[in-house]
């Protein structure tokens, strides 16, 4: 597996090529814009067009992460209408600087899927249709009480998408454990791999998630922890890092590092010695 981090970008995207440098990340995340804010502000053509020169050289893989703000499911219009805009601003910028895949949280329950169903399947068509043919929405799970807790919310979305060609998921350790799924011993995660095969299909599985879990399983919290410092413990991370289905597929770092400043050197070396391979 390639072994890849969510970096900062401000400053600019010079910031992220420079952090991901220093902790000799493999492929990079970031945001689009910031977080907690409904404006997709990106960057200049020219700033664009200097990152997209530059990075292919240096790292395999560069995904967004979608803002925190949107929810396929949202109660209000408003909510509803800034998602969409948020969602195709974010596809529209991505091909500026060669990212393929958009990963974002789909958002609370809000009375269950189904509920919702012709809301959600009027967002991601409306998002997709509206975006470059290049961009793809990939839908994350959860750590149990928002969509994608289950695998099987996953499998409906992937169902219930306009173009399957464009969608695909990202499996979060610390979500996926904290969700109840025991990837924390080799069968428990030979057990989790099978089922996401037996239901949404290994290569509809974009990229993945490096989290420890700072709760216990089943917990529901979604609380990043340093690889090893957690409850999920750093053997599952052997068991993902040298299981040769992922050999191309990045995992992306989200942990608090060990000065709480994000990704660091220190927990990427640990997950390359892990891998074996």
């Amino acid at each position: 597996m390639i072994i890849g981090a969510h970096v900062p970008t401000s400053g600019g995207l010079q910031t992220a090529l420079k952090v991901g440098r220093e902790i000799e990340a493999e492929a990079l995340q970031i945001f689009p814009s910031a977080p907690l804010q409904w404006k997709i502000r990106g960057w200049s053509d020219e700033a664009c067009a200097e990152f997209l020169s530059t990075w292919p050289s240096e790292f395999k893989q560069v995904v967004f992460h979608g803002i925190y703000l949107t929810n396929l499911a949202g109660a209000s219009a408003d909510n509803v209408v800034k998602t969409k805009t948020a969602l195709i601003e974010t596809l529209t910028l991505a091909p500026k600087i060669g990212v393929v895949g958009t990963v974002f949280h789909p958002g609370t329950y809000n009375g269950g899927i189904e509920s919702n169903a012709e809301q959600i399947r009027d967002v991601i068509k409306t998002v997709l249709d509206n975006t470059p043919k290049e961009s793809k929405l990939i839908y994350e799970n959860s750590a149990g009480s928002t969509i994608g807790g289950k695998l099987e919310d996953l499998v409906w979305l992937l169902e219930n998408s306009s173009d399957r060609s464009r969608v695909g998921v990202c499996l979060d350790t610390c979500h996926a454990f904290a969700a109840g799924y025991d990837i924390s011993s080799e069968d428990g995660y030979h057990n989790y791999i099978a089922e996401v095969e037996r239901l949404i299909g290994l290569e509809n599985v974009f990229c993945w998630h490096l989290n420890d879990s700072k709760f216990g399983l089943g917990a529901k919290r979604d609380r990043h922890e340093n690889i090893g410092h957690g409850e999920l413990g750093k053997a599952a991370f052997g068991f993902l890092l040298n299981d040769r289905r992922w050999k191309s597929a990045a995992g992306y770092l989200e942990v608090p590092g060990l000065k709480d400043t994000g990704p660091d050197l220190e927990n990427v070396t640990i997950l390359k010695s892990l891998r074996t391979g």
